[in-house]
């Protein structure tokens, strides 16, 4: 089991740390997914993790273009 562990710099009322435990083989679109809940879980509205991750799967082209730069 690996984990993703995320602790807040500076000390606020919102969570100081998070930690999520993720099966070894988590492919692109879960760690998306769990980026997702992370932000949430962080405060983030549900409104602006959307604009920021966006809601659909990315085609194949598109990743091309990410890994591109």
């Amino acid at each position: 089991m690996d984990k993703i562990i995320y602790t807040r710099g500076t000390y606020s009322k919102e969570a100081q740390k998070i930690e999520m435990d993720v099966r070894e083989n988590l492919d692109v679109h879960d760690f998306k997914l769990i980026c997702k809940r992370l932000a949430c879980a962080l405060g983030y509205s549900s409104n602006s993790v959307e604009e920021a991750f966006g809601s659909k799967k990315p085609d194949a082209d598109s990743i091309k273009q990410i890994l591109k730069g």
